[in-house]
């Protein structure tokens, strides 16, 4: 999942003469906040809807703005655009060679696309999310009660609760009836947050746990 995967070369690119009409114009055809600036070839920086807005007068130009130059090159990986991109809320994310010349880029809708690829989003299945502790955190453990119960982990994600502490892990697997897995992880004492499945198999899950409920409830 390299940078160099993704390209897409079918973005225009601006030159400092080119006018903050023309900019807006490009980007309102493109359905982008963001184009770079090329000169002789080479990347310089990336121009933003709002830099050109504040101009006075569409026939400023572009190399006016003031301006910033995030970029990734072709070996970079795909996590590494999406990082840039989610800080700085780009709409597009050049490309460059170590040299500095301008390849293409990587639009946001683009990224976002390799992203459901990356994590198999469209596949169908099951996901389950657990919280941890991060000293409790073992995927090989993990990756054994998925197996366990004859499934597989086709992707998993994984964050930091900024409030507890704690990691919290989303688990897709190749079951779409996921209670088998959802019970083996409670045996062994992990905390199930959410799962999602189909609606005919939760409520039989659900229908199951209120029974159990009564059960203890009328002893």
């Amino acid at each position: 999942m390299l940078v160099k995967d993704f390209i897409t070369k079918d973005i225009p690119v601006l030159k400092s003469f080119d006018t903050v009409e023309y900019g807006l114009g490009l980007m309102d055809d493109f359905k982008l906040k963001h184009l770079p600036l090329i000169e002789d070839g080479l990347y310089r920086c990336l121009v933003s809807e709002k830099e050109l807005l504040s101009l006075s007068g569409s026939k400023s130009t572009v190399g006016e703005a003031v301006l910033f130059a995030p970029s990734v090159t072709e070996s970079n990986h795909l996590l590494e655009a999406l990082a840039l991109v989610a800080r700085y809320k780009l709409s597009f994310l050049p490309v460059i060679l170590p040299s500095g010349e301008y390849v293409g880029g990587i639009t946001s809708d683009g990224l976002l696309n390799a992203i459901s690829d990356f994590t198999n989003a469209e596949a169908e299945g099951s996901i389950i999310m657990l919280e941890v502790l991060p000293l409790d955190y073992s995927l090989s453990d993990i990756a054994r009660l998925v197996e366990s119960n004859h499934s597989h982990i086709i992707s998993m994600l994984s964050h930091t609760d900024k409030v507890t502490g704690r990691l919290l892990i989303s688990i897709k697997i190749d079951l779409e009836d996921a209670s088998p897995v959802i019970r083996s992880f409670e045996r062994f004492n992990y905390t199930v947050l959410y799962y999602f499945m189909k609606k005919g198999m939760v409520d039989d899950l659900l229908e199951q746990r209120m029974s159990e409920l009564m059960y203890y409830i009328n002893m």
